[in-house]
């Protein structure tokens, strides 16, 4: 992939760029006994799906556990994501910085481009996505122009330019907002008033077009013949919902479905690299495990409480036994060890007996001599601890979390729930503590880093002047070198008073039929599994990365 070393002028960030760069390339690689030389092209392709989806819109798809899937239908100004510190020219053909505080950006399209209906995508239609996302109700990429970066002026040039400002700079617009912001059709929406009731097929500019779907059980798609940029590979793709990956794997390895876009648990890896019908390729999907704390519940929202918690739990054990040291342990903190944007030195301490001096000086302390600390008021602890019922990995993991609490005298009770209820903890915030996944988006992407933490505030969660005041500066921030020394201090912040402690971070690894197609690339934070996998090769340049050097575990 190329690489984007000329938006940052500091020294710093270009060791950022050499350690992401670096990772990125280690982690992609074949990793079978053999690596096999299949067909590169093919009429019909099944695949396995495990997310809740819905429909196959920005307002429907759910939220970004399946946003590759919306990547068939849909484009992007620039390609392929705001995770890797560059961008390819894709709907645009220039973004242009059109003053010195970076709030104005003028943007010209590819002349020639055609929405799935026949008709032309022109300025109106991006001028109409960024208006649309910042009135409308809120989805996974309204808060590119309804928040981090606020779009107030949009102005259309003429037909194929448009001028956007912001209310705060945005020196990473052209790397970050338009490397993820998806373009929708002007026709198709300014008349839709309840996006997210939305029922139709989604009209995009996109490789494939959707032409069936049941929402969370099969979606069909057929090649877009007309794509700008070629004719995609694969002339047919049906992805299918199996939500158990057990049931997932063996339908893969029967041959029911020709690949399976979820990553391989670490047992599978060692049984099937030798399997002659079963490609793997490891890829960096900038997945993540974290434990997820409550800050809006008393003790968390104390800075020094959960300071103290971190210190006590140790990532690297389960690295080991649970993912079998195919990963990398979560003791370089928060965000993504291997995003563009992350201090490269980052580390987030384990020091138990420092933790249970800072736990004795705020009053946690064991009153009644039964291994377990009561509350600065006398109160018994015993935090919540909640995992989904269908993660065996974190249901070890969040084992290992409550022994390590053990450990310094903090008591905590495993709750399991089905997959459904654990989804709704998201917003009902009713739990204590909890492991969950966190996409690339929450974990590789500058802009959403901002909203995360801004979110403390926005939910009343909890109130931190200091983690404000370095927000407010980042905001501020009119340069990219500014910017990301603003986001390293927030960076170190989040590690040492963390709201998310980061376990682990997963090496992608998927599995493939490699005879029914093996023409699949890498590109960052999205696996294997994407629409550059099914373009022509010269299609692919500066959005992904060869998956044909060999590694071995």
């Amino acid at each position: 992939m190329k690489k984007f070393i000329n938006m940052l002028t500091v020294t710093i960030a270009m060791i950022a760029l050499v350690a992401s760069t670096a990772s990125a390339d280690k982690l992609a690689g074949i990793i079978s006994a053999k690596d096999n030389k299949g067909p590169k092209t093919a009429k019909h392709l099944k695949l396995g799906i495990w997310n809740t989806a819905g429909n196959v819109t920005t307002y429907t798809i759910g939220n970004s556990w399946n946003d590759w899937m919306l990547w068939l239908v849909f484009d992007k100004l620039v390609e392929p994501s705001p995770y890797v510190g560059q961008a390819e020219n894709w709907l645009a053909t220039k973004i242009e910085q059109k003053s010195d505080d970076a709030r104005v950006w003028e943007i010209t399209l590819r002349e020639g481009v055609k929405w799935h209906d026949g008709s032309e995508f022109t300025a109106e239609d991006v001028a109409f996505t960024f208006n649309y996302y910042r009135e409308g109700p809120p989805n996974r990429w309204t808060h590119h122009a309804s928040s981090v970066p606020r779009i107030e002026g949009v102005e259309i040039l003429n037909k194929y330019k448009v001028r956007l400002t912001s209310v705060k700079p945005m020196p990473n617009f052209d790397k970050v907002t338009a490397a993820d912001i998806p373009m929708i059709q002007k026709k198709q929406w300014e008349n839709v008033k309840k996006p997210r009731q939305f029922k139709g097929l989604g009209i995009g500019t996109g490789p494939y077009i959707l032409v069936d779907y049941k929402a969370d059980e099969y979606y069909k798609f057929k090649a877009n013949k007309n794509y700008w940029q070629g004719k995609p590979l694969v002339d047919e793709l049906t992805l299918i919902m199996i939500k158990n990956p057990q049931t997932m794997f063996t339908a893969l390895r029967t041959g029911e479905i020709d690949g399976a876009a979820r990553s391989l648990p670490p047992e599978l890896v060692k049984q099937w690299k030798s399997d002659p019908s079963i490609e793997l390729a490891k890829a960096p999907s900038l997945w993540g495990v974290w434990l997820d704390i409550n800050t809006g519940t008393k003790p968390f929202d104390n800075l020094e409480l959960r300071q103290a918690i971190s210190l006590a739990i140790d990532p690297e054990p389960m690295l080991k036994r649970i993912m079998l040291d195919m990963g990398k342990s979560g003791s370089t903190g928060w965000p993504h060890v291997d995003s563009f944007w992350t201090r490269p030195d980052a580390k987030v301490d384990y020091d138990p007996a420092r933790a249970k001096t800072m736990l004795d000086k705020l009053g946690f302390v064991d009153k009644d001599g039964d291994g377990f600390r009561e509350a600065a008021d006398g109160s018994k602890i015993n935090w919540d601890m909640v995992v989904a019922t269908n993660r065996p990995l974190q249901i070890r993991a969040i084992e290992m979390v409550v022994k390590q609490l053990a450990e310094v005298g903090l008591k905590g009770t495993i709750r399991t729930l089905d997959p459904a209820s654990f989804s709704g903890l998201w917003r009902s915030r009713k739990f204590d503590m909890r492991v969950a996944d966190i996409t690339p988006h929450g974990i590789a992407d500058q802009d959403m880093l901002i909203i995360l933490y801004k979110g403390d505030n926005k939910r009343a969660l909890v109130k931190d002047k200091a983690k404000a005041e370095i927000v407010s500066r980042w905001l501020d921030a009119d340069t990219r070198e500014k910017r990301l020394k603003v986001s390293f201090e927030l960076q170190d912040y989040q590690n040492k008073y963390p709201n998310r402690i980061m376990l682990w971070y997963p090496d992608g690894i998927f599995a493939y039929n490699w005879k029914a197609y093996d023409n699949y690339v890498s590109s960052a934070g999205y696996g294997i599994f994407h629409k550059y996998s099914f373009l022509p090769s010269k299609s692919r340049e500066g959005t992904s990365e060869s998956i044909q050097n060999k590694i071995d575990y």
